[in-house]
């Protein structure tokens, strides 16, 4: 697959008879009312920050089209493929009496099978930000569409879905690497009912939801049970639980060998006996390409001369590549954005040093970040924000400014290079108040 290639711009829509949608620059617009659109069943992420979004709008103008489809029903005339938010941000606009707003540019595409059309509405939320519970929705509908696009021997420009690697079509699409697929797919496969609807509504962190779906369903109830009564369970947990049933294993273990008694069984012509090596009060022995014939394994290994990681040393070659490769990529967009970065700071002029810079937010949120039980952090576009900077909370209420500020400092920072969770151009910061002098 080219660098630099955009999926969105590829579906393949050539079996429409006689219809020629191969990809261009120029494509059909028409001016909607909003009043004519209705929502897109099969668009299942959330809607948030509308009021947000409508106040950028009202400042500049939609500065995306909406991407319709004619399918005139109950509902209204054109179905929204690309733009719900948008749509939803316009809508409240004209509702505070902004009516130069009802009339919106849109893209206007052909009918599409529910297969294509949900495809497409997945690549055009590709870089927002998204709650864990979209992203394990779009996986799943995603690897169901190619599926069946894929039984059906259709196809998608740039793609083979015939190779049988759906998992890199999905990870390409969704700018996710394997791995966060393959996490995805296990905690969609093996989570059971109960604890999936606790990561749905965020009382599950997605880490801790991956390690339980490495357990027994068993497991997982009984795991179920302790965080009912503490309210909380977190990575570290599941793993000192999975820690806790092994090493309860090994000790079973030990018993029954210490029925047999003093007389160990006899050993192949060969076997020599080995003083134990392993030292240590927490097992490694599990992990190890020796478990299954090594005489001295134990339930409390930290440390072993002999000891060999199962999972390095089964890795196919190909995944050695795939790692070898997101490095590579982590370190280039890395090093891109450092340049990028410095040509910023030599262009700054000279009496913009010091310069704070301000971050938009509604009401709630500024009370959310500077209140009594403020929060620490905040998911924004990256303005090229440095640990230490200052930056100012302006308040907005219907596109305008209330005069509302609070200064904040940046305590920490990461973004897509440091966090997997995060898309290109957005980063979590630290904030805490600014003290004055």
């Amino acid at each position: 697959m080219a660098a630099g290639f955009s999926v969105k711009d590829a579906l393949n829509k050539n079996s429409k008879a006689g219809i020629d949608e191969s990809p261009r620059a120029r494509f059909r617009t028409k001016d909607i009312s909003i009043f004519k659109m209705y929502r897109n069943d099969m668009n299942f992420y959330s809607v948030e920050q509308v009021e947000e979004l409508a106040g950028d709008i009202l400042m500049y103008g939609l500065k995306q089209n909406l991407e319709l489809v004619y399918a005139p029903c109950e509902k209204g005339e054109y179905r929204i493929v690309a733009g719900e938010r948008r749509w939803e941000a316009l809508k409240y606009l004209v509702s505070k009496g902004y009516k130069e707003f009802e009339l919106a540019t849109s893209k206007l595409t052909t009918p599409q099978d529910d297969d294509e059309e949900q495809v497409e509405i997945i690549i055009a939320n590709a870089y927002r930000t998204k709650t864990v519970s979209d992203m394990i929705e779009e996986e799943t509908r995603l690897k169901a569409s190619l599926e069946r696009m894929k039984a059906a021997g259709k196809k998608i420009k740039g793609y083979d879905l015939q190779s049988g690697r759906l998992r890199e079509v999905i990870s390409s699409m969704l700018h996710m690497s394997k791995t966060k697929v393959a996490q995805i797919e296990a905690v969609n496969n093996n989570l059971i009912p109960e604890w999936k609807e606790e990561l749905k509504g965020e009382r599950l962190t997605f880490s801790a939801a991956y390690e339980l779906s490495g357990m027994t369903e068993d497991e997982q109830r009984e795991a179920l049970g302790k965080f009912t009564e503490t309210g909380e369970l977190t990575h570290k947990d599941v793993k000192d639980m999975k820690a806790e049933k092994a090493a309860g294993q090994q000790v079973s273990e030990s018993d029954t060998e210490a029925e047999i008694g003093m007389n160990p069984p006899e050993t192949k012509a060969g076997d020599d006996y080995e003083t134990p090596h392993p030292e240590g009060i927490t097992s490694i022995c599990y992990s190890c390409t020796e478990y299954e014939t090594c005489n001295v394994k134990t339930g409390t290994c930290i440390s072993c001369d002999q000891y060999k990681n199962r999972t390095e040393a089964y890795k196919t070659d190909e995944q050695r590549y795939s790692e070898e490769q997101d490095a590579i990529d982590r370190e280039t967009k890395k090093k891109l954005r450092e340049m990028e970065q410095e040509e910023k700071t030599k262009n700054l002029p000279s009496d913009a040093t010091g310069e704070i810079k301000s971050i938009r937010v509604s009401k709630e949120k500024f009370e959310e970040y500077t209140g009594e039980h403020r929060k620490p952090y905040m998911i924004t576009k990256d303005d090229g924000f440095k640990v230490g900077n200052v930056v100012k909370l302006v308040v907005f209420a219907a596109g305008k400014a209330t005069g509302e500020t609070a200064d904040m400092r940046i305590t920490c920072k990461d973004d897509d290079i440091t966090c997997s969770g995060l898309t290109d151009g957005w980063c979590v910061i630290g904030l805490v108040a600014e003290k004055e002098e």
